[in-house]
């Protein structure tokens, strides 16, 4: 999926790539860095209110329900105008947005962990 936008701009990517069978988002940036995100990292970081007040209020249960024996994969995505992308979950989630900017900055989380 080619994007358009500012080509000076890091977060605004030139290509991303859903890769289904491996659950990972890779997304190539306008300034030619380049990001490859685990699906499942992904849904750890979810951005939606649901998931943020989650991890912000650390509760010792879930908002979403989780079973540790079921696998939960990206089934679809859908592009957000020129801003985000929407992943859609095996288990119905679909709430969370994420825009490029944040998952710039994940990346860079992502690429400075040892």
């Amino acid at each position: 999926m080619s994007q358009t936008g500012n080509p000076t701009d890091a977060s605004t990517p030139a290509d991303l790539e859903l890769r289904r069978k491996s659950q990972a988002l890779h997304i190539t940036w306008r300034d030619g860095a380049e990001t490859t995100f685990p699906l499942a990292m992904l849904r750890r970081h979810c951005p939606c209110a649901s998931c943020r007040t989650e991890r912000e209020s650390k509760k010792l249960l879930p908002v979403l329900s989780f079973d540790p024996t079921k696998t939960i994969e990206v089934v679809d995505a859908k592009m957000m105008g020129n801003y985000a992308i929407q992943l859609i979950w095996s288990d119905g989630h679909d709430t969370g947005i994420f825009d490029y900017t944040y998952l710039r900055a994940l990346g860079a989380k992502l690429d400075a962990s040892p």
